[in-house]
């Protein structure tokens, strides 16, 4: 530290004191705070408290529930009766089929497993499908991995944990375990929410400042004296400090405050626009419905859609992501019931829903153009061979009036003509 001139030591001391306990200010930002993430383990609380995570999860879980579970030997031909369907007609005291699926589909969608309580009964049967909380149940693992062909190798039990905490153990074979695989782990993957940590904290996080913003707007800032004479600036008296502070507290943030003071407001608070909160959202929105695979013209937006796009969308989405998932889900129950012994298969139908009606349709008139074709060609083919045979027509003739007729390459053409 330099001298300084004109002052004493002990001055000079204290200047240097006070210059040290002020330094550590100049390079302080303030309104830092580190980042807060949410607890991924609460999926539950997440799924109640987050609209737009609910939303996506509620529109695959019903759009999964709407299928119809068939039954199918290993020839093709339809079962029409198994004890598998009865149970799908009824498969507790409370839920439908749909409901039942509805609630596995969520509970993977939150934790990426799914359980249902199917008891085994005599012959192999069962008559009962309770879907249980994922986060209620605790897989007993045997810790043994590698050449396990059933799941009782890799599973010794399950344990349940009922409300009032008393905990009941189910056995392997009474337990249908459903699971969306990480790449990793064979059994209790990874929840696929554990991905969507920063998003689900941001959305919660705008909605907070939303609301800190609406119930305190405008009162962030700075009311400073504007008298002045000609010394100077006159700063309030205390007096007039107490009056405008009261009147400041004590109205609602919709009435004017009125004092006799020369007053000057200076802002302290961001710009609401500038912080960009509904672009936040709308871009953490996305990517949970990227994460379950949907599509954004399902759901809600400013923009908004034409019929034609939410239509194509659905459509596609039905297509690529709940169809095949809903197959794996029954894949994995007809395995686990053992319908597979039988030559027994599940396949999941939607083709009762009117969205995807268009395309079947589309589809039958494809196949009765291409058949009415066929058999056109097959009457062409069949007088062209007549004249080559009759002497009437070349065979050359004949195979490249079927070329340019059909459209058809010379060596297809060659082998439909004698």
């Amino acid at each position: 530290m330099e001298a300084f001139f004109g002052v004493n030591s002990g001055q000079q001391n204290r200047f240097i004191n006070q210059f040290n306990r002020l330094r550590p200010i100049q390079n302080q930002v303030w309104g830092v705070k580190n980042a807060i993430w949410i607890d991924t383990n609460n999926a539950w609380e997440w799924f109640l408290t987050i609209p737009e995570f609910r939303a996506v999860v509620d529109k695959r879980a019903s759009m999964m529930s709407s299928n119809v579970p068939k039954l199918y030997d290993k020839n093709g031909d339809e079962i029409l009766d198994h004890w598998f369907l009865d149970m799908v007609k009824h498969p507790n005291p409370t839920q439908s089929w749909a409901d039942v699926v509805y609630s596995l589909s969520v509970n993977d969608a939150l934790y990426s497993n799914a359980f249902g309580y199917c008891p085994l009964r005599s012959l192999n049967q069962r008559n009962l499908f309770v879907p249980l909380p994922s986060d209620k149940i605790q897989i007993q693992t045997s810790g043994k991995t590698l050449k396990q062909m059933d799941l009782n190798g890799l599973i010794d039990s399950y344990k349940f944990r009922y409300d009032d905490g008393e905990i009941d153990t189910i056995a392997v074979e009474d337990m249908i375990y459903l699971a969306t695989m990480d790449g990793m782990n064979i059994v209790k993957p990874t929840s696929r929410i554990d991905a969507l940590k920063y998003p689900l904290s941001n959305i919660k996080a705008s909605y907070h400042k939303r609301n800190v913003l609406l119930e305190n707007i405008g009162a962030i800032g700075i009311l400073s004296a504007q008298n002045s004479d000609m010394g100077g600036a006159i700063p309030m008296t205390p007096e007039e400090k107490r009056t405008i502070q009261k009147d400041w507290f004590n109205r609602s943030k919709d009435e004017i405050m009125i004092t006799e003071s020369t007053v000057n407001w200076q802002s302290m608070s961001f710009p609401t626009r500038d912080l960009m909160l509904f672009e936040e959202l709308n871009a953490d929105k996305m990517a949970i419905i990227d994460a379950y695979g949907l599509n954004v013209n399902l759901f809600s937006s400013e923009k908004g859609s034409t019929f034609s796009n939410v239509k194509d969308s659905i459509r596609m989405v039905y297509t690529d992501t709940i169809i095949p998932e809903t197959q794996q889900m029954y894949d994995s129950i007809c395995h686990q019931l053992g319908l597979e012994k039988e030559g027994i298969y599940i396949e999941a139908c939607f083709d009762h829903l009117a969205v995807l009606q268009d395309d079947e349709q589309s589809k039958h008139a494809s196949e009765k153009i291409e058949a009415e074709t066929n058999s056109i060609m097959l009457n062409d083919v069949i007088k062209l061979n007549t004249a080559v045979l009759a002497g009437q027509m070349s065979r050359n003739t004949a195979v490249n009036s079927l070329v340019s007729i059909y459209e058809i390459d010379s060596l297809e053409a060659s082998t439909l003509i004698n």
